[in-house]
């Protein structure tokens, strides 16, 4: 992968010490994000789902919560034990899918602000965000769609979209999981996903992860998804998103994708004529296909 535009504390479980974020992190290549939030609203539906489902300190930790999302305070205000709330109504039985729902429209609302990545590094050693993430294709359709967009407002900042991609396994024996693998599974499934609101996210992931390096295998399996959703018929904006991301991914993988298109279709001329910025990606990727070789 290529190197890391802005420097990052290390997803190890080491003790080496949390750099704090530098201002200004925006990519300079603007992402697609979601920003209309009724955070207020999603706020209060979180305490009235799961107020009394909680004992005395973790309501402590939805007062920082309010701190930090409400009152707009910056996430020092949220206590070390903060991921283990996250972690009780995420994977606790007791906690309702409304409370899950809600949990995660304000940590994807909080994504918008540049000090967002020190949640994410306080979770660098349970890994409770991409453990949950992780069952997407297993959760309920709505609890899909808030994971889709949390993935997707990661990409507002270098520093949060650099932890979608790091690459350090995790977990135990053969299931051993990275973040970059899942947030691919998190693209995937979102942009092949049930519901217009998940393939709008999968599609503006897909366009966000075509802003970044990751590695051949990666590209590959993002691309294959591509293909699927192309058999389709797809909006002029999802088509134009995940036609950029095509091709980077044919510029990373510069072989293995190409002949992937050319395998199993459809060619992007399918989208010729669609408008104008399809139309350039369309002449590019042309280019990249007719030097590659089938076999």
């Amino acid at each position: 992968m290529a190197e890391q535009e802005t420097p990052i504390a290390p997803p190890a479980d080491g003790d080496e010490p949390i750099e704090v974020p530098k201002r200004d992190q925006k990519p300079k290549e603007p992402p697609v994000t979601f920003r209309e939030f009724d955070h207020m609203k999603d706020f209060e539906d979180l305490v009235k789902t799961i107020v009394n489902l909680l004992n005395d300190e973790e309501q402590d930790r939805l007062r920082e919560m309010e701190d930090w999302i409400i009152k707009n305070e910056g996430t020092w205000v949220l206590a070390e034990g903060f991921i283990s709330f996250i972690a009780k109504v995420l994977t606790d039985k007791s906690m309702p899918s409304e409370g899950r729902i809600a949990l995660m429209k304000l940590l994807a609302f909080g994504a918008g602000m540049d000090d967002c990545v020190l949640i994410l590094h306080m979770d660098r050693k349970d890994h409770v965000l991409m453990n949950y993430a992780q069952q997407i294709d297993r959760l309920p359709i709505r609890e899909q769609e808030v994971v889709a967009l949390f993935f997707n407002n990661l990409f507002e900042h270098n520093s949060s979209a650099e932890w979608c991609l790091y690459i350090s396994e995790w977990g135990t024996g053969n299931m051993g999981l990275s973040n970059i693998r899942v947030t691919t599974k998190v693209a995937v499934c979102a942009l092949l996903g049930d519901t217009p609101a998940l393939v709008e996210y999968g599609s503006a992931l897909m366009h966000n992860l075509g802003t970044r390096e990751v590695f051949d295998d990666v590209c590959s399996e993002l691309a294959m998804a591509i293909l699927q959703f192309f058999q389709g018929k797809p909006t002029e904006e999802q088509v134009f998103r995940c036609l950029k991301a095509m091709k980077k991914f044919c510029t990373i993988a510069h072989r293995d994708v190409p002949q992937l298109v050319k395998m199993i279709g459809p060619e992007p001329s399918k989208f010729a004529g669609m408008s104008a910025r399809c139309d350039e990606f369309i002449d590019i990727l042309t280019a990249q296909l007719a030097r590659v070789p089938m076999f």
